[in-house]
């Protein structure tokens, strides 16, 4: 019976000891793991920041169109914005195991990435007109510092840049829309991953003006005129576009009223008129006029639409 009872014992201690190794190796594997997912988690908030400003991408597109030779430097930052402390995710078991388990637990220990090349995209209106890879050797992302980077881009196909970019100005009055698209190659211990990066610049290759629509005479109700009583109220309504997709344009408009057989206008004057990307904005000058006749006028925004008194539509005044 004494020696039953010793072979249990016996065999009860091992199975405790088996049970210990397996916590010890469960402990620090869970460790490893949650380091490695934590690794994972910091390098998805990578921050790539571009040096690059509105007007650099503007000249150096313009520049195309003038035809000398150009480049664009891009300079790019890469860091990891995240300042948060690990903090310990285990806690401490019963009195009888936290001796055993206190030397092998410690908080978790993120992995710091690297990063090595870089690949960019040059994209026109959504046409990508140039694709460049840039080798670079590995190294650390850090925390509170910054991986500075210059690479230069050349467009092979100038003619078909050129062409696009004509395009896009004469439908949107000089306003371009040019994408810088790529990616960078992360390494994490064994592992290696592309990961994405954009950033949309809507450059103006020339100073964009509105659109003019048209224009008339109506009263203070907006409807058309074309008669009406001397010494009472009128309006010239204009219509005008701006077909830009970002930028809102502002223009200053004048016009100039004529009575028919005079060359000097019997009213002038300017108005300011703010219009939003890509919508119409009515507009209204507002004047009485004194003596019967017929009038005209004239509208024109400066540097931009002019509508020659020819070709405006005619008011009857009567009365007086």
């Amino acid at each position: 019976m004494v020696g039953i009872r010793s072979g249990i014992a016996e065999r009860d201690e091992l199975v405790s000891v088996l049970f210990m190794v397996l916590l010890f190796v469960s402990v620090l594997a869970g460790r490893e793991i949650g380091g490695i997912y934590s690794s994972y988690g910091e390098v998805s908030e990578l921050m790539v920041v571009f040096h690059l400003s509105e007007e650099e991408v503007a000249g150096y597109v313009r520049d195309i169109l003038r035809g000398e030779p150009s480049e664009l430097t891009v300079g790019m930052a890469l860091t990891l914005p995240s300042m948060r402390k690990t903090e310990v995710v285990t806690q401490l078991p019963d009195y009888a195991r936290r001796w055993f388990i206190s030397v092998s637990v410690s908080p978790i220990v993120v992995h710091q990435p690297e990063v090595s090349d870089i690949e960019i995209s040059l994209i026109a209106e959504g046409e990508t007109l140039q694709t460049s890879l840039f080798r670079f050797e590995r190294e650390k992302v850090p925390y509170l510092n910054l991986i500075d980077r210059n690479v230069t881009l050349s467009v092979e196909d100038v003619n078909r840049l050129k062409e696009v970019v004509t395009n896009a100005s004469d439908t949107y009055n000089g306003e371009v829309k040019l994408t810088l698209s790529g990616r960078a190659l992360i390494h994490l211990l064994f592992l290696e991953a592309w990961l994405p990066f954009s950033t949309t610049h809507h450059i103006l290759v020339r100073i964009p003006h509105v659109n003019y629509i048209s224009s008339g005479w109506v009263d203070l109700e907006r409807k058309p005129l074309t008669d009406a009583e001397v010494g009472r109220e009128v309006m010239i309504q204009f219509e005008m576009y701006n077909p830009t997709r970002v930028h809102s344009i502002y223009e200053n408009v004048t016009v100039g009223v004529y009575k028919e057989g005079s060359p000097e206008p019997v009213h002038m004057e300017s108005k300011d008129a703010a219009i939003a990307p890509n919508s119409e904005a009515f507009y209204f000058f507002r004047l009485v006029l004194d003596e019967p006749g017929v009038y005209q006028y004239s509208l024109e925004a400066e540097d931009g639409f002019i509508l020659p008194l020819e070709d405006s539509p005619h008011l009857r005044v009567s009365g007086g």
